[in-house]
């Protein structure tokens, strides 16, 4: 991937709203990226608004990481698939094709399937499973995650401490001797479920920790390095995860004595009832299909509930391209009716929003004691409760396996394995970038850049270890 020169400027983002010139949308639609940038180029130089040329801008970007998020034509595609299913053929393809579980785009003439085809074909059909000799993986994550909710709604609550390592370094490849880095590794926030944030050590390049309670929270290095080496930060945290019954059998008895016509949010909600451009956008599509699924509902929590619903039963998880390459997420899902966890809760929130529920994003680490990597889920607001979760990824994935109890626990609560650095979408970090983030809406694994240019994920490499996770 190339290295992303040029300066970034936040307020771009909100230009994925604005349509292309035909032009330039014919051109990519029919796989002729150098036409593309061409006509681009061309459309630069005409009177249109500033924003739409920081729209143009940005597909340049576009245009060079969609060729690399679709690498495979059709025979690189079933070659990919021999090492773990050896009888794959052309024949497969076009059924993955036809059932949806191959996303492609149409490039140099011919189909680019996506990076991620195999891994999420063999994560959905059960035929190629069954061919691949795979047995059903994460028995013991799954069971532990079971155990952990039935203690949590016998005891009403869970505590655990976690002990983790992170870091980012830059690929070999990509280093020079005298070059300047600089850093932002995601750590705990102390908000909402975080009751205590220890930060234990981290590489003599540090220069600033962020404010515990910061949105968007990071601890920032930067230094001029003559051998390559990673940043890294560890730390140590306690989640406090709280359990309430608001299954349609238990609702709390202060629920039953709210009243749904005359709820007052305090005035801070405003801000988690409002649009958030270019993701969190009212379309006249996501108008409609919040009120078909809403219908005459009143309470806010049953308003939650039905989209919760919805999105884990009629949406399908999916590996997906960068969130950078989708230009309204949740619409993207609402349309194809997949989306991985991220995707799944911006679809949650922006539905919530448009029926009047507030509701939030926030994302960090799913720290398991048997696994550590990138998650996201979302926050909702109703009385008398106040905030509560939602994560209608780990919904749907216990819809999957048929236990209807884990997949309503997830609509108002969450497990304790968590860690949660992010407690908004789409922010700006205290100590600013300069270049074009990895991931301009998010920040899970962490950035890095130089003073002369930014980096691509394929230029950095992330480590995440959990050393310790403990019930307290």
């Amino acid at each position: 991937m190339a290295q992303q020169i040029r300066k970034f400027n936040s307020e771009e983002l909100t230009s994925l709203a604005y349509e292309l010139p035909d032009e330039v949308l014919k051109y990519k639609m029919c796989g002729d990226f150098m036409g593309a940038k061409e006509a681009i180029a061309r459309w630069l130089e005409r009177p249109v608004a500033e924003g739409m040329k920081g729209r143009l801008r940005l597909e340049l970007v576009f245009l060079e990481q969609l060729r690399e998020q679709f690498p495979y034509t059709k025979e690189t595609a079933i070659a990919a698939f021999l090492p773990k299913v050896p009888d794959f053929t052309a024949r497969d393809l076009e059924r993955l094709d036809r059932e949806d579980l191959a996303e492609w785009i149409w490039l140099d003439g011919e189909k680019h399937y996506i990076h991620n085809i195999v891994r999420n074909a063999l994560g959905k059909d059960r035929e190629l499973q069954e061919r691949a000799g795979l047995e059903k993986e994460e028995a013991q994550e799954k069971q532990i995650l079971k155990d952990e909710i039935q203690f949590m709604r016998e005891n009403g609550s869970s505590t655990w401490r976690f002990h983790v390592r992170a870091s980012i370094r830059l690929k070999e490849e990509e280093f020079y001797p005298g070059i300047v880095l600089k850093a932002h590794l995601p750590i705990p926030a102390k908000r909402y479920q975080v009751q205590e944030v220890k930060i234990l050590s981290y590489d003599r390049g540090m220069k600033a920790i962020d404010p515990e309670d910061a949105l968007f929270r990071t601890i920032y290095f930067e230094d001029t390095l003559q051998e390559n080496r990673e940043f890294y930060v560890e730390y140590e945290y306690i989640v406090k995860a709280e359990y309430h019954d608001i299954s349609m059998a238990g609702l709390e008895s202060a629920h039953r004595l709210a009243d749904p016509q005359n709820l007052e949010y305090p005035e801070e909600m405003a801000e988690y009832l409002k649009e958030q451009y270019p993701h969190i956008r009212f379309s006249p599509y996501l108008r409609a299909l919040a009120a078909q699924i809403v219908g005459n509902e009143t309470d806010p929590l049953e308003k939650a509930r039905k989209i919760y619903d919805y999105v884990t039963t009629k949406v399908h998880y999916s590996y997906m391209r960068e969130y950078f390459l989708i230009e309204d997420i949740p619409q993207y899902c609402a349309r194809n009716l997949r989306g991985d966890c991220g995707v799944q809760a911006l679809l949650f929130i922006t539905l919530c929003r448009i029926s009047g529920v507030p509701a939030k994003w926030q994302s960090g680490l799913y720290s398991h004691p048997c696994y550590i990597g990138a998650h996201d889920w979302a926050m909702f607001y109703v009385q008398p409760y106040g905030w509560l979760y939602a994560d209608p990824s780990f919904g749907g994935s216990a819809l999957a396996d048929e236990d209807e109890a884990r997949r309503e626990f997830y609509f108002g609560n969450l497990d304790p394995f968590r860690m949660p650095a992010n407690n908004a979408f789409q922010q700006t970090f205290l100590n600013p970038k300069q270049f074009l983030p990895i991931d301009p809406y998010d920040n899970q694994l962490g950035e890095l850049e130089s003073d002369q240019c930014g980096f691509n994920k394929d230029q950095v490499e992330n480590v995440k270890t959990l050393l310790e996770a403990v019930r307290l």
